[in-house]
């Protein structure tokens, strides 16, 4: 179905009944990457709804950059309008990131917070990471998505542990190749959108929250999730094994058992 909300089009895709479990791709990536943790959900008894980020998938891509407020946005109205009250929500990478702007800026949305590999707004990224985001946009900018995703993203460290296994690469460039890459072509910059840090605030997140990370992950997001986990009050803490960043491209099963185990325990509080 085609979601449309201050004038883009969200491409969203809603498999299953019962309560609803938003699931939010990261950076780069589509709603693809769900795909073989969806039907699990769906067998549980659960609604599972998926949808491409704006400038991601087949969602529109707007001329302006994309800030925080934006997706929290475009989230919200996924929540109210397909799941029709509040949801679970599952967030890789940077969808982490907007499910957890969305739990400090709308909580009454929000039920859990399952965030695998998370980007936390404001955390504080290294000298050497910063400089490759920064290389990649340029490079995106000067020669285009198509030339870029399968030459500098292929290579970064970030993804390397799921560029190394045959049957996640090969989903992973599918979806890398019709990236639109809407955020770094766009020709209006936007302000941040708001003045508090989101990591000043994460003791104020009620939701029941569990976070997941690679036992490979990179230390930058090895950080993120213990930030989390220490932060967050209750906040519970699961590293898989054999794993990167993209734990549901490399260990599906693995995030399958513990959003089964955790949304078993929680949806009955």
């Amino acid at each position: 179905m085609i979601l449309e909300r201050d004038g883009v089009a969200l491409h969203v895709v809603a498999e299953g009944e019962g309560e609803p479990v938003v699931l939010l791709h990261g950076h780069t990536l589509d709603l693809r990457v769900w795909d073989e943790i969806v039907p699990a959900l769906v067998a549980a008894g659960l609604r599972a709804i998926r949808y491409d980020q704006r400038g991601h998938g087949r969602s529109a891509s707007p001329p302006s950059g994309y800030r925080w407020g934006d997706h929290a946005a475009d989230l919200a109205e996924v929540i109210a309008r397909v799941a029709g009250g509040p949801a679970h929500l599952v967030g890789l990478s940077k969808g982490g990131g907007i499910a957890l702007e969305l739990a400090l800026r709308r909580p009454e949305l929000v039920r859990t917070l399952a965030l695998i590999g998370p980007l936390v707004p404001d955390a504080p990224l290294s000298a050497d990471l910063l400089a490759s985001f920064k290389a990649l946009a340029k490079a995106i900018r000067s020669a285009g998505p198509a030339a870029v995703m399968g030459e500098v993203w292929l290579s970064h460290p970030l993804i390397a542990s799921a560029v190394a296994r045959p049957g996640a690469r090969g989903r992973l460039e599918a979806m890398l190749r019709t990236f639109p890459a809407g955020e770094y072509l766009a020709t209006v910059r936007d302000a941040p959108d708001r003045v508090w840090k989101l990591t000043d605030r994460l003791g104020e997140i009620a939701a029941p929250t569990l976070v997941v990370r690679g036992a490979r992950e990179i230390q930058d997001f090895v950080s993120s999730a213990e930030l989390l986990a220490t932060g967050v009050p209750g906040a519970r803490l699961v590293i898989v094994p054999e794993s990167g960043h993209l734990v549901p491209l490399e260990q599906p099963a693995a995030v399958v058992a513990a959003l089964r185990e955790f949304l078993a325990i929680e949806s009955q509080l």
